[in-house]
């Protein structure tokens, strides 16, 4: 077991006293999902509306979701500092654009204290009002791809070279994800538009918004190749 972790505790020493609370500093919200276009992006504006839309709706359910325990419940997050929302890839097929997201929001959780501490832990209240979610985070017992896993704590069962690594990994990940955040909901939805636009240029253009050809002149060349005059072919 990994050296300052004590069994079943969550939020062990390591949490604050190695790494500074890192994963609460900021805290990130990362939520995978697809949008599928059937018809291709019709109309630019009109996707931009919804990708704007489904980022909102997955902020609301992070912040919905982490809420204290108490009556009244107090929410652990307002609106996140950045967005950071990536276009993983996109599939087209003859008549549909299927477009997959990650979404990661960087949020302040308003008990995490200056010095890094969780304000709420049940260590410090004698009580838990925590949401599961954030008990779960920091289980010595968790492998990768489990429930609770932090590699932190889990790197720190090899000893100390291997902490130092996974610590530092955690924070270049983390600043890297700040720096390429953009401050609102309407800058991200504009970024994936942009990308999923460009996508489309490339490989889809069918795909894309067809402009509709004007209506020739009455003395333009009418459209059918006659070599007659619009108004004396099909003009008429």
């Amino acid at each position: 077991m990994p050296t300052g972790v004590k069994e079943n505790q969550p939020f062990s020493a390591i949490c604050v006293e190695r790494c500074g609370g890192i994963c609460c500093d900021p805290w990130w919200g990362i939520i995978s999902f697809p949008m599928v276009k059937e018809g291709g992006l019709g109309s630019i504006s009109g996707f931009r509306a919804e990708v704007l839309k489904n980022i909102k709706a997955r902020v609301q359910r992070i912040t919905e979701a982490y809420r204290t325990t108490e009556s009244p419940a107090r929410p652990l997050f307002g609106l996140p500092e950045k967005y950071n929302v990536i276009v993983k890839d996109v599939r087209a097929s003859r008549s549909a654009l299927t477009i997959n997201l990650i979404a990661m929001f960087a949020f302040r959780c308003r008990f995490l204290s200056a010095d890094k501490a969780c304000s709420i832990h049940p260590t410090v209240l004698g009580r838990e009002i925590r949401p599961p979610h954030c008990g779960w985070l920091g289980d010595a017992k968790a492998a990768p791809g489990q429930q609770g896993f932090c590699r932190i704590i889990y790197a720190a069962g090899s000893g100390e070279e291997e902490a130092l690594k996974a610590i530092e990994a955690e924070r270049l990940t983390s600043a890297k994800s700040l720096a390429e955040g953009v401050d609102t909901p309407e800058e991200a939805a504009g970024r994936v538009t942009e990308a999923v636009k460009s996508w489309c240029e490339a490989n889809a253009p069918d795909l894309l918004p067809q402009e509709k050809p004007s209506a020739p002149g009455r003395n333009d060349p009418c459209w059918c190749g006659s070599n007659a005059k619009f108004k004396k072919c099909h003009g008429r």
